[in-house]
C-alpha cells in the first residue's frame, strides 16, 4: 500500500505499538536511528530529496505474514520469520530506508509490518515495482521460504495453480445438483482439444467445429461461444495448465519442423547433384547391356569399339605369318616348282628352234 503524504509518524507509532509488537525483532534497514522520533526524522529528511509533484508517493506500507506452525515453539517461529523479513527487505528495496516490526497479536498467524521509503537513500528518483515485478517478487519469496524453512509448515499460496471458479449461481447449482451442465460440457470438450491438438491448424479447426473462437483480453485468454456470445476464461475453467502444455507442445513441434525444412533446403543442391550422378551411372549400365563385357562408356562408343575390334581382328588374321610346312607339303610344292621349271625350259627350247629354222630359211633364199 502506497502513501502520498508524509505521515511517517502515524505509521511508525502504529507499528511500534507495545501491545502488538515485539521490539527485539525490529528491523532497521539503512537506518541509524533507533528511537521512534529519530526514525521519523530520518525518513522525513530522506523524503526531501524526492522531486515534489502532485499525488507523489512518499512511502510504502507492506505486510509479510505466516501461519503459526503446530510443531514449533513461537520464539523459534519469530526468529525464522525475522530471517525471512531480512530477505524481504534486501530483495524488495535494498537501498531504501526500511523500518519493520513483528506483530504477534493474532492467535493463528505472525506478521511483519514494513515502512519503506519511496526513494533510495539520498536519491531523488523513486523506486517502484510494476505489478508484474511485485508478483514475481512475492512468488520468489514464497519459494525461498518453503525451501529453506520447511519447519514453519507453510503451504503454497501465491504459487498455487489456478483452479476452477464458479459464479454464485453456478456454485449454488453445483451444490444442489452436483454438476454444472454447460460449464462441465464445455470444459470436457476443451480439455479433449488441448490434449489431442498437434498443430495450430488442428486446434482452431476443432474450436470452429464446436462453434467457439479464441479471444485475448489483456493477459487473459478465453473462448467465446459464437451462438450465445458467452465468454469463458481458460483460467476460470481450470484449464490454464492444460492450455500451456498444449501451447508448448505445438511450439516445439513447429520449431522441429522448421529445423527439418531448413536442413532439407540446405541439402537439396547436394541431393540433386547426387541424383544426377546416379542417373548417369544408371544410363551407363543400361547401355552396357548391348555390349557384354563393357562396363563404361556410351552405346555409340561401345559400338565403335566393337567395330574397331572386329576390323583389327581381320587385319591381324591377314598379317599373321604362315606356319612351317610339313615334309609332304614341302615335296609337293617342290614337285610343282620342278614342273613349272620344265615347262619354262621347253618353251624356251621351242622358241630357239623356231628362231634357227627361220634363220636357215632366210639364208637359203639369199643364195638363190
Amino acid at each position: 500500500m502506497s502513501r502520498k503524504d508524509k505521515s511517517f509518524a502515524q505509521l511508525i507509532y502504529y507499528m511500534a505499538d507495545i501491545d502488538k509488537s515485539d521490539e527485539q525483532y525490529n528491523i532497521y534497514h539503512n537506518l541509524y536511528a533507533r528511537s521512534l522520533d529519530d526514525i521519523e526524522a530520518e525518513f522525513m529528511h530522506n523524503a526531501e530529496y524526492v522531486h515534489k509533484r502532485k499525488n507523489g508517493v512518499y512511502m510504502y506500507h507492506e505486510i509479510l505474514s505466516i501461519t503459526k506452525a503446530e510443531h514449533l515453539d513461537e520464539a523459534k517461529q519469530k526468529a525464522l520469520l525475522r530471517q525471512i523479513a531480512y530477505q524481504y527487505a534486501q530483495q524488495r528495496a535494498d537501498n531504501n530506508l526500511i523500518f519493520a516490526t513483528l506483530h504477534d497479536d493474532h492467535d493463528h498467524h505472525l506478521h511483519y509490518h514494513f515502512l519503506i521509503s519511496s526513494n533510495a537513500v539520498g536519491d531523488s528518483k523513486k523506486k517502484r515495482l510494476s505489478k508484474t515485478q511485485f508478483d514475481r517478487f512475492k512468488k520468489d519469496l514464497e519459494k525461498y521460504t518453503l525451501e529453506h524453512f520447511p519447519e514453519l509448515e507453510q503451504q503454497v499460496v501465491i504459487n498455487r495453480q489456478a483452479s476452477e471458479k464458479l459464479s454464485r449461481k453456478g456454485g449454488e447449482r453445483k451444490r444442489r445438483t452436483g454438476k454444472t451442465p454447460q460449464r462441465d460440457i464445455l470444459k470436457n470438450k476443451l480439455s479433449h482439444i488441448f490434449e489431442n491438438a498437434a498443430s495450430k491448424q488442428e486446434f482452431f479447426t476443432a474450436l470452429n467445429e464446436l462453434q467457439l473462437e479464441l479471444y485475448v483480453r489483456g493477459k487473459s485468454i478465453g473462448v467465446r461461444d459464437t451462438e450465445n456470445n458467452r465468454k469463458h476464461r481458460i483460467k476460470t475453467l481450470g484449464l490454464d495448465e492444460a492450455f500451456k502444455t498444449m501451447s508448448e507442445r505445438i511450439e516445439l513441434d513447429e520449431a522441429s519442423n522448421t529445423t527439418k525444412q531448413t536442413e532439407a533446403q540446405a541439402s537439396a543442391p547436394h541431393k540433386r547433384a547426387q541424383d544426377t550422378s546416379n542417373t548417369e551411372k544408371t544410363n551407363t549400365q543400361t547401355d552396357s547391356d548391348f555390349c557384354p563385357g563393357q562396363n563404361n562408356g556410351s552405346s555409340e562408343q561401345t559400338k565403335n569399339t566393337a567395330d574397331s575390334t572386329h576390323f583389327d581382328n581381320q587385319n591381324s588374321h591377314q598379317e599373321q605369318p604362315q606356319e612351317p610346312l610339313s615334309d609332304v607339303e614341302t615335296k609337293t610344292q617342290q614337285h610343282k616348282a620342278d614342273i613349272d621349271s620344265f615347262r619354262k625350259s621347253k618353251i624356251n627350247t621351242t622358241d630357239t628352234d623356231e628362231e634357227q629354222t627361220n634363220k636357215h630359211s632366210s639364208n637359203s633364199q639369199q643364195k638363190k
